[in-house]
């Protein structure tokens, strides 16, 4: 039980980083591998047309957080998806192993997880835009990309590693945040 719990902790994680690559490799998990998966919304998740969808909606998310100011728009529009999906993705992973009420409180764990690696993620873009000009925004993004891909994998596979990746995202939070209050602003008038 506690493994399903911490797969759709990971799932939310990385859900809040790139909800698109993170539900593309759940959906081809559930699909090559239906053991793993049996719930009726990882069913939906593995269909050839879901699965269509969210490869061109992750293409598009690739392109599109790749542009400086671009990247931050996307950000501001997934604010609310990207929750969503880390909630829906942690019941379809863990619904048919874990009683019903620990599948609830799984998932609104999970979308507020996905909440929180979003917040990290957009507050690190902010960083870089101020510091880079937002030149560095898109070798963050090919990190993120890399990032969300590996940990959907992690939290499917190796669940008890989510705790590292919980520790290691909170951290940078708290990191880039100290450095954030501690700079002076970027513009003066």
């Amino acid at each position: 039980m506690i493994a399903s719990f911490l797969t759709s902790v990971g799932l939310g994680l990385g859900a809040g980083i790139n909800a698109y690559a993170t539900l593309l490799v759940f959906g081809l998990v559930a699909r090559w591998q239906p053991a793993v998966f049996h719930d009726d919304l990882a069913r939906f998740f593995a269909t050839t047309p879901v699965l269509i969808v969210v490869a061109i909606l992750y293409l598009i998310e690739f392109a599109a957080d790749k542009v400086p100011g671009v990247d931050h728009a996307w950000d501001v529009i997934h604010t609310l998806i990207r929750p969503v999906a880390g909630a829906l993705v942690a019941w379809a992973a863990v619904s048919d192993r874990i009683p019903h009420g620990a599948v609830i409180l799984a998932s609104v764990i999970a979308g507020g997880a996905a909440l929180g690696s979003h917040a990290t993620k957009a507050t690190l873009r902010g960083v870089s835009t101020l510091t880079t000009a937002g030149l560095g925004n898109p070798v963050l993004s090919l990190l993120e990309d890399v990032f969300a891909f590996l940990n959907a994998a992690i939290a499917i596979f190796l669940p008890w590693l989510v705790i590292v990746t919980m520790i290691a995202i909170g951290m940078l939070f708290l990191v880039v945040h100290r450095r954030m209050r501690g700079q002076p602003p970027a513009v003066r008038v």
